[in-house]
């Protein structure tokens, strides 16, 4: 080979040696950027507690099963966010989209799939039995919280209730074991965190469900206890386990004929139809959710007569000693008694839907049913909160929250039910928008434990806000321009769910760790949503004709119209990007005849100590965009 030719060979060699440095040192730096900007999101270990030794399903395991979930449902946003996900892939970048199609998996996962896995701790066939002095404080403290269900769960004989804490091994109904440890165990876990008090209640809980007979006796104390857990259980509250429960729940209701008891005395017929119309209507809400088959039809069962309004009077949670600053009050709420007549009002309504949706009924019946819902609304809206504005005058401060909100969860249930009646049906588009930007509003006014029995089934208050999360999201994804004035908004309105899972996490106790997983969710999406904004606004602010390029403002991670602290300490290694610009292919001026602008000159900004990159660095989106045939 001719010197002249290994000279040539040697420039070229040297030549793509500096070029795959310099990429190599780029992919670092931006790296290094991303994991700064990126929160790390948590374990997806979805188990509770790794101490506390109890069945929970976890992520990671071996075994999947997808479960069937109807055609119309509260979580068809899977299906609907990994679209616009896909959408918006191209510009977002793989990583991004991989990371949101994660967090979707992460959901279905949860929804749709149910595993229990056993505990092999050495005493989990044992029951925990407490002194005397601690069992008869457990007795009183039961007793005292267990009024805040009357009328719709009653307390075991008092002989019954002394064996289940010093006797359980002779306890026939198993149930009553669960229901006492598993209201044992929110009150201490809610009151001290786990310690080993909660770990034997746990264990007893545990050891009582595995006896069979709780799950193939109809029995009164069965359908108690099983409900109880469907719905305030939150070990128990992945959906599709809840659901479970409930449905056994609702097979020996309907067993043991409690819509129709007549064989009984006056109180125990009133206590059993409030049983029957509460799984009536957390059965309506779960069927909405999940698109199945009510277990209780409503075409079978809408003329079984309410219990008597006198009756419903007991219910009446927020006054009792057990709740708030624990002074019980005397003065006879009407408020518990109104929320259980609306609630079964909707239940009734919610069926309708149900078949609507699932039969694809016509414009005329929706239009009927969602007309049916606005009336209920205005009506419910209108009596509570009536009835709370009289009553507030001899109520206390937690009182008042209560009451306020019961009145949140029936406009987030309004809300959440003309989402899903309104999907599909491109005329009603902006109604359900404003729907979902309405539900999301209420969201902050629906915090609370299991403690508070206004607030529905614990499941459903962490995974219903993904429905007019998803709607809004959709909305922001879909936009022309990043310029109308509803996007900034509707980014607060991702935000403020980011909120209250928080908020969720610091409320209920047991489910920290996956209220953190679903505020981290949430979190990825809000992000999508920004950068997606930021993007539309770069590309609009470069297509119009200007005398000189200014670049557009970005829109910050955290929506606050500023840079992110933990950006601005990025550490950029030696790289100073002006130098890429050599790289650049010899035709790029071509380029800005595009963008009505001329050519940038190449001036040098600082970011951070000595950090130098191009006072235009936000054209590199505009250069991609040209040379890939995508748009930014």
């Amino acid at each position: 080979m001719q010197p002249k030719e290994l000279a040539v060979k040697d420039a070229i060699e040297s030549r793509l040696k500096r070029l795959e440095d310099t990429v190599q040192q780029l992919t670092d730096s931006v790296n290094q950027a991303l994991q700064t900007i990126t929160p790390t999101p948590p374990q997806t270990n979805t188990r509770i507690s790794s101490r506390t030794g109890h069945p929970i399903a976890t992520e990671k395991s071996g075994f999947k099963s997808g479960l069937y979930v109807g055609p119309s449902h509260s979580f068809s946003f899977l299906k609907e966010a990994s679209a616009n996900i896909d959408a918006i892939r191209q510009s977002s970048g793989h990583a991004t989209g991989q990371n949101a199609h994660s967090e979707l998996q992460y959901l279905s996962g949860r929804l749709t799939a149910t595993e229990v896995e056993q505990s092999v701790a050495n005493d989990s066939t044992t029951f925990y039995i407490p002194s005397r002095a601690i069992g008869y404080r457990l007795i009183s403290r039961f007793l005292e919280y267990g009024e805040l269900g009357e009328p719709f769960f009653s307390f075991p004989p008092d002989d019954v209730i002394r064996q289940v804490v010093f006797e359980p091994h002779k306890v026939r109904e198993r149930a009553w074991i669960a229901y006492f440890n598993y209201m044992m165990l929110s009150i201490a876990e809610n009151e001290s965190g786990e310690n080993d008090e909660t770990k034997n209640f746990r264990r007893n809980v545990q050891v009582a469900l595995n006896d069979s007979r709780i799950f193939l006796e109809p029995r009164y104390a069965n359908v108690q206890a099983l409900c109880f857990l469907a719905m305030h259980g939150e070990d128990y509250a992945a959906p599709n386990l809840s659901w479970m429960l409930l449905g056994h729940a609702c097979r020996q209701a309907e067993a043991l004929g409690l819509h129709s008891p007549a064989h009984h005395d006056v109180d125990s017929r009133q206590q059993r139809l409030c049983v029957f119309w509460l799984l009536f209507l957390i059965d309506k809400s779960c069927s909405l959710s999940f698109g199945r088959p009510a277990f209780l039809p409503t075409a079978l069962y809408k003329n079984v007569p309410l219990p008597d309004q006198s009756f419903l009077l007991k219910f009446i949670p927020h006054e009792r000693a057990g709740f708030g600053d624990g002074q019980g009050s005397s003065y006879g709420s009407r408020f518990g008694a109104e929320i259980i007549t609306r609630s079964i009002q909707w239940a009734k309504l919610g069926g309708s839907v149900v078949d609507l949706l699932t039969t694809d009924g016509s414009v005329y019946r929706k239009q009927d049913i969602r007309s049916s819902l606005e009336d209920w609304y205005l009506n419910t809206n209108q009596s509570l909160t009536t009835i709370m504005h009289v009553e507030s005058a001899s109520a206390n401060a937690s009182q008042i929250r209560e009451m306020t909100l019961g009145i949140s969860t029936m406009k987030f249930q309004y809300l959440h039910s003309l989402v899903l009646l309104l999907g599909g049906d491109d005329s009603s588009s902006v109604l359900r928008l404003s729907c979902a930007r309405e539900a999301i509003s209420t969201l902050s006014s629906m915090v609370s434990n299991w403690s508070s029995v206004y607030n529905g089934v614990v499941w459903q208050l962490l995974y219903c806000p993904f429905t007019p999360f998803f709607v809004i999201f959709g909305n922001i994804i879909r936009s022309e321009s990043a310029q109308v004035p509803t996007i900034e908004q509707d980014l607060n309105f991702l935000s403020a769910t980011v909120n209250y899972f928080a908020a969720m996490r610091s409320q209920m106790r047991l489910l920290a760790t996956v209220c953190s997983r679903l505020q981290h969710t949430a979190s990825v999406f809000l992000q999508i949503a920004q950068m997606h904004v930021s993007r539309c606004a770069l590309t609009q602010a470069s297509e119009k004709p200007a005398t000189s390029f200014q670049p557009p403002p970005s829109l910050s991670i955290d929506g606050c119209g500023q840079l992110p602290n933990d950006l601005m300490d990025v550490n950029y290694g030696e790289l100073n990007v002006a130098n890429y610009l050599e790289w650049l292919p010899a035709d790029m001026g071509s380029t800005w005849p595009l963008f009505g602008v001329n050519r940038p000159e190449v001036a040098s900004s600082h970011l951070g100590d000595n950090k130098t990159i191009p006072a235009n660095m936000f054209d590199w989106f505009s250069w991609d965009a040209y040379y890939s045939g995508t748009e930014a």
